[in-house]
């Protein structure tokens, strides 16, 4: 009996699933953050220029000044510019066809300390769609 219920947690927990890896240091939501294009290391078109929508969208749902750029040199009203690289995001193969993605995330000072850095992974069920779970990725990063 014992054995049932460890496969079936298993494989519950193996519908969705969410890694995350993140080294916060306090950013004040009075600074601008100006966000850089995302490097996309993915096999799916324009997945760093999403993924890099969703962070602004979701930074500025949070509170955060946020301009978009794409010259750190030009902004330099900035205090700060963010950075990512989409490493994983589509659609698993399969009948039920379940989101994935993976997006690396750094914020870096105007000296180049990174103030902030995180990496999320998430794949969930079939019925959500790829821009459904990278938000939901995004925000659990920050």
């Amino acid at each position: 009996m014992k054995k049932f219920f460890f496969i079936l947690s298993f494989f519950l927990i193996g519908c969705s699933s969410v890694e995350k890896n993140v080294a916060i240091s306090k950013i004040d939501k009075n600074e601008t953050i100006a966000i850089m294009p995302f490097k996309n290391l993915s096999q799916t078109p324009y997945a760093g220029v999403k993924a890099a929508l969703i962070t602004e969208g979701v930074l500025r749902s949070k509170g955060f000044k946020v301009i978009k750029t794409h010259n750190i040199k030009k902004d330099i009203k900035a205090d700060c510019f963010l950075n990512g690289k989409v490493i994983e995001w589509r659609y698993k193969t399969g009948i039920d066809a379940q989101p994935a993605v993976s997006v690396y995330i750094k914020i870096k000072d105007k000296n180049g300390k990174i103030l902030y850095s995180g990496l999320v992974s998430k794949t969930d069920l079939g019925d959500k769609s790829l821009g459904i779970c990278a938000q939901e990725a995004v925000e659990d990063i920050f």
